[in-house]
């Protein structure tokens, strides 16, 4: 069943019931009940991200990630580090372009305690002097090792290539120059400005009840006083599709690896958009799996690559879409010209009824799969939350791909690979590849 998330409402389906429901302090609770489930996953999460730095402010989101495990007014760094080992629970962060999430898993008699150390992270960190200038240098040596991944490193250039002069295009951790300049005043003033009860989005999935849940954010919230009356949700983020700046065409970054990272990408269409499923089946055929045309003529027919794949990136106002492949470097203009071979005869002569048939199976048992995790659920859960204010169930989700037809696919691909494109190539001396962009 679909169910609009702008009103509290339940429904009961795959044996599982999910509700919403907004809190007087206008903090937002989704469960997901999933019967027989042995753990519980929560998180607590603002739909803020790196995206929405600005000014003396770039840097903060990630540096909050950090900061928040760093201790409370009841809790410093060790106690709640002991407090998911107590237990044989993990917990973790997530910063994204557009939101920001901290996460527990745990069995279902830990909940109580789950919800209580989460929830003061969110609501009550500290953000000491001293613990900023640890977090900083941590957070630099994160860049670092990022810059010693090569195809990391591609990601990132694909992004500011595609969407230069947009927010979007900036690396979700900040750069080495950001987290330098950025002062600790500066991130608890980004803190105290997004992390209120109108942006808390809760959610849980797994063994647990909606009521039992509710009880127990209750009491915590209103430890902080974020239980009084009167407050409503922010809105949510604009879906829309954005006017964007042409993408540069060519980038290369010399490093002395032995591969070739090679990256060709196409601005898309957003999260959202409707042709986001005749896309999904696209990208399967493409370049999703092992019987993938990329997979198969690259690394199968050809033994030039290890790595090959396609993605697509969606956010609320734009996205991108993605070809990879890891080459010897002597190879790598052949692989530049079969990934766009690849995706060209898509676009112009379309797929084959047993491509999606295949692609459709791939996706829709690989959705059964993976709802088998209740940290997957409550993730959906957050995503629905903050992104279009839908909720889909996994039946659902199968039946919009069903009903793609061949001609879509072949439309969706038409339409991504005549929008600009760029192409980034890491590696030693490939700078001459720019003829090919």
């Amino acid at each position: 069943m679909l169910f609009s998330l702008n009103d509290s409402t339940e429904f009961t389906a795959e044996a599982a019931r999910v509700t919403r429901t907004v809190l007087p302090g206008g903090v937002r609770v989704l469960v997901e009940e999933v019967p027989g489930a042995p753990s519980v996953s929560i998180a607590a999460s603002v739909a803020v991200g790196s995206r929405d730095e600005s000014g003396v402010h770039f840097g903060s989101t990630h540096f909050l990630e950090h900061l928040l495990f760093k201790g409370t007014g009841s809790r410093n760094q060790k106690d709640i580090s002991i407090a998911f080992d107590s237990v044989g629970g993990t917990a973790n962060a997530a910063t994204a372009k557009e939101y920001t999430s901290y996460y527990a898993r745990v069995q279902n008699s830990a909940l109580p305690l789950a919800l209580d150390v989460i929830i003061d992270m969110f609501t009550s960190a500290k953000l000491e002097n001293s613990d900023f200038d640890i977090e900083k240098t941590v957070i630099l040596e994160e860049l670092a090792m990022n810059e010693d991944d090569p195809e990391d490193v591609a990601h990132e250039a694909l992004a500011e290539n595609l969407l230069p002069s947009h927010e979007l295009g900036r690396p979700i951790g900040g750069t080495e120059q950001t987290i330098k300049a950025v002062s600790r005043d500066s991130v608890f003033e980004y803190y105290k400005t997004h992390y209120i009860p109108s942006n808390l989005v809760i959610t849980v999935a797994g063994g647990v009840s909606t009521e039992r849940v509710l009880e127990l954010v209750g009491i915590e919230l209103a430890k902080v006083g974020w239980d009084l009356p009167g407050k409503t949700p922010n809105p949510r983020r604009a879906q829309f599709d954005e006017v964007l700046d042409p993408a540069k065409p060519f980038a290369f970054i010399d490093k002395d690896v032995s591969q070739a990272n090679i990256l060709l990408g196409y601005q898309s269409i957003r999260g959202a958009g409707e042709q986001r499923y005749a896309l999904g089946i696209m990208n399967t055929i493409l370049g999703g799996g092992m019987s993938s045309r990329m997979y198969q003529q690259i690394r199968e027919e050809r033994g030039l690559a290890y790595s090959t794949y396609s993605y697509q990136q969606g956010y609320a106002d734009a996205g991108y879409f993605g070809l990879y492949a890891g080459s010897n470097p002597e190879h790598a203009a052949e692989v530049i010209g079969l990934m766009k071979d690849c995706f060209s005869s898509i676009a112009n002569d379309g797929v084959l009824q047993s491509e999606y048939d295949l692609a459709l199976g791939n996706i829709t048992g690989g959705l059964a799969l993976r709802y088998e995790s209740s940290m997957a659920r409550m993730n959906r859960l957050l995503s629905a939350e903050i992104g279009t204010g839908e909720y889909l169930s996994v039946a659902e989700v199968m039946e919009r791909f069903k009903a793609v037809t061949l001609p879509e696919i072949q439309l969706i691909a038409q339409k991504i690979l005549s929008n600009p494109s760029s192409l980034i190539v890491v590696g030693k001396g490939l700078a001459k590849l720019e003829r090919l962009s």
